[in-house]
């Protein structure tokens, strides 16, 4: 007859052989060393990672609270993603997990006290996936947020579906490029043209596509003081600035390309176009500046679509002259519906009126729903002199301002602070977007930020979200 001592003891050395295999990736090159188990969070949660060792002792109950992993004093909820869940239950009888289809689940969407396990079928964008030990799927997490190369993903869990780094694409995406006014003598004083992106161009060299929104054209001579302090120009050597930070994607949607003639336009696209770079949102005349871009990584295609809401009039493209496209509701329409039916992903990006409010104003919000309802993968306004609110609109992603990037403007904290979104696509599904947080000094030069500086910008971004996922 088994006594309870027995059962319990061979209960036991079974769990540990089975965690053993769960947590490290064997030497070998089977499918199930590219099986990893991921852990998410919710959207809002100030945890930057975990440990494997303080995952088992949340399995193993040892730990029920956020306090224990670096968290609020709030307890933990854990869940496990419907795929992967019989498996993962009978490695773990007695840990509490409930059953979710993490994906389409709302509530677990809502809960800030959850603790999601999946494997890449269940990651979703609006759950934030923490590193484990360090390390994504994707690599390690680096030096002020760069990503370095894979490590060993510590965790996972034989029979989850494997990963292929060849279906993972990443697109960095960052807010106002304006290289003018105060930020030339800035970058002058210090003798270092590359000076303003000493601190970020690790993270958008390293992406598959990396895009900026550059509202000014290059041109010389280009000197400070500006003859109009609202009229912008860009000394021609930084646009070294783009190439060296490995931008391969420029936004034109801005309202100040034209501000020193339309034949500047013409010159800085001809400099894109020679730096193997592409363009949307602003072109040569109106049907370039509407065209949609297709851009190529991986086997899988990206689609760029971008409008200028406002103007002024000088700033738009016209039948035969350069500028930004001019948004019409039924040019969006037809454009990302487009986008949507030849692509794998779609961004689209709105230069919008709106540009300090962190509330999103109503026609801000009514044209970037609109863009999501078409087919939108990942929508931007990308005129913010700050960092705004966020949205999960029918699950897709919004941002209605990451912020000021390589611009001058340092006279408000807020106009200082602004996010590099760094996205995350693993066979043409969205999976992921991390903010990276950052302070601009000098007039020039964005600072990845961290600790309780990174936390305020974030939950202040969280205060101004909209829909349930925020609530």
């Amino acid at each position: 007859m088994t006594t309870w001592f027995s059962t319990m003891s061979a209960e036991r050395t079974a769990r540990s052989a089975i965690f053993s295999a769960i947590l490290f990736f064997c030497s070998c090159s089977s499918g199930a060393a590219n099986a990893p188990l991921l852990v998410q969070a919710h959207y809002t949660s100030p945890l930057q990672g975990i440990s494997a060792a303080r995952f088992e002792d949340v399995l193993r109950g040892k730990i029920t609270s956020f306090a224990k992993l670096g968290g609020p004093d709030s307890p933990i909820t854990l869940y496990c993603d419907r795929a992967i869940y019989k498996k993962f239950k009978a490695a773990y009888p007695g840990a509490p997990m409930r059953e979710t289809d993490t994906a389409a689940d709302s509530v677990v969407a809502r809960d800030r006290s959850a603790l999601i396990i999946s494997d890449i079928r269940g990651v979703a964008p609006h759950l934030k996936l923490l590193p484990v030990d360090g390390q994504y799927p994707w690599g390690a997490l680096g030096k002020d947020y760069a990503i370095d190369p894979p490590g060993g993903y510590p965790l996972r869990l034989p029979g989850a579906a494997s990963w292929d780094p060849v279906k993972h694409i990443s697109v960095v995406q960052t807010g106002v490029t304006a290289m003018t006014r105060a930020f030339i003598p800035a970058v002058d004083r210090r003798g270092d043209l590359l000076y303003p992106v000493r601190h970020t161009m690790d993270i958008s060299s390293r992406a598959d596509i990396a895009v900026t929104s550059n509202e000014v054209s290059f041109l010389d001579p280009c000197t400070y003081p500006l003859r109009d302090n609202l009229s912008f120009c860009s000394p021609t050597r930084f646009f070294r600035v783009l190439t060296a930070s490995g931008f391969d994607v420029i936004e034109l949607t801005g309202n100040h390309n034209n501000d020193f003639g339309r034949r500047h336009s013409l010159r800085t696209l001809e400099m894109i176009r020679k730096a193997g770079m592409s363009y949307f949102g602003g072109g040569e005349n109106s049907d370039d500046a509407e065209r949609i871009r297709f851009v190529k990584a991986k086997g899988y295609t990206v689609a760029f679509v971008g409008f200028n809401e406002i103007g002024p009039p000088a700033a738009w493209a016209t039948k035969n002259g350069p500028g930004a496209a001019r948004l019409t509701m039924a040019l969006l329409e037809e454009k990302v519906k487009e986008a949507a039916a030849k692509a794998d992903v779609v961004f689209v990006s709105i230069q919008c009126g709106n540009e300090n409010s962190p509330v999103p104003w109503k026609d801000q919000r009514r044209y970037l729903r609109r863009a999501v309802e078409m087919g939108a993968t990942v929508t931007v306004s990308s005129s913010a002199h700050r960092a705004m609110g966020l949205e999960f609109y029918r699950g897709r992603f919004i941002s209605y301002g990451l912020g000021n990037f390589l611009f001058d403007q340092m006279h408000t904290i807020n106009h200082r602070r602004g996010m590099i979104a760094r996205h995350h696509f693993y066979e043409g599904r969205h999976i992921q977007t991390e903010l990276i947080p950052y302070l601009i000094h000098d007039h020039c030069r964005p600072v990845p930020v961290h600790g309780h500086e990174a936390r305020g910008l974030l939950d202040y971004v969280f205060q101004h979200s909209l829909g349930e996922v925020f609530r």
